[in-house]
């Protein structure tokens, strides 16, 4: 269905696929909004406890924090590209879903026992079709039927989960899996295309690429969305992976599939426990409420992911 030089990015197959989910999930969605369901919604499972306790563990898996793990064990165990571009999806997805929120303004029901902010679209429907839905569709492209499936579910698990615990109306995680959906089907498109472009480009050009581009991105959000405080540790996380995965492909070069199972599984805890351990260390410890400090604190948990661990990892094979 979409080709670049002769290698089938999305198969017609798959294309239909994704449409007759776009389809349903909008007649759904038009529906329940119709009938004026949405209060009724929030409130059945509101009052629910059991329904409730589950699916707040279920939310848990659309957090930034669980999707780091997964980022991590991606990049430690299977593959770096792959880790890379699952990162890019996230940041990206968490980036526009900032601006739209900040445009829309939607307030969340009042079922919501979170902080206050904004609802439509929801982060994690938009957030979760960014990074479960590109293992899910990764995964089609592998061959590996099952494990497309179990990522597909998990994105709607997901997605069902906000409306469940109370944290949104209906409208707003049909809103994020429709926007999530339409984000991913460009990204997946785009991808290939500026990474066939990058390869043409000297490694200083890229290195400044990698800059030039997050501060203007930041400067976008910031001159047109001045009230949303999300930028900052997206740009930084931006900024860190892309500086980061540059030099660690041009220099250090870390490969996976080089280590057998054990070693693979030996990287992964070591990058785990010093990820989230100087993550909790810099925001839980040292508790610096200040733009600047999220953005620092994304740019080196980032550069620390992309460079400073495979550069662990190869010292360690040696």
């Amino acid at each position: 269905m979409i080709n670049l030089n002769d290698t089938e990015i999305l198969s017609k197959k798959a294309f239909v696929f994704i449409l007759i989910n776009t389809l349903v999930i909008s007649l759904i969605g038009m529906i329940l909004l119709v009938l004026g369901l949405n209060d009724a919604i929030n409130e059945f499972f509101y009052d629910n406890e059991i329904t409730f306790a589950i699916f707040s563990v279920i939310t848990q898996l659309g957090w930034y924090a669980a999707l780091v793990v997964v980022v991590i064990t991606v990049f430690c165990v299977y593959d770096v590209r792959v880790a890379k571009n699952l990162l890019f999806s996230v940041v990206g997805s968490y980036y526009i879903n900032s601006l739209l929120k900040d445009l829309i303004q939607d307030p969340t029901p009042w079922t919501r026992r979170e902080e206050p902010g904004f609802g439509f679209p929801s982060g994690h429907a938009q957030n979760s079709v960014a990074s479960y839905g590109y293992l899910s569709y990764h995964a089609y492209k592998k061959k590996s039927i099952y494990i497309s499936w179990i990522f597909l579910v998990l994105t709607y698990l997901i997605t069902i989960s906000r409306v469940i615990i109370g944290s949104h109306d209906v409208d707003d995680v049909i809103s994020g899996l429709l926007f999530g959906i339409s984000f991913l089907l460009i990204y997946i498109y785009l991808e290939p295309i500026f990474s066939e472009k990058l390869k043409t480009l000297s490694f200083s050009i890229k290195i400044i690429l990698a800059i030039v581009i997050p501060v203007v991105l930041f400067i976008i959000a910031i001159l047109v969305f001045p009230s949303t405080d999300n930028h900052y540790g997206i740009i930084g996380a931006i900024t860190g992976s892309s500086v980061g995965y540059l030099i660690e492909n041009d220099k250090i070069k870390y490969n996976p599939s080089e280590f057998n199972n054990k070693q693979k599984i030996i990287n992964l805890i070591i990058g785990l426990v010093i990820v989230l351990g100087l993550f909790l260390l810099l925001i839980y410890v040292v508790p610096i409420d200040h733009i600047v400090w999220e953005f620092f604190v994304y740019l080196v948990l980032s550069l620390l992911a992309f460079l400073f661990l495979p550069w662990i990892f190869m010292k360690i094979k040696r």
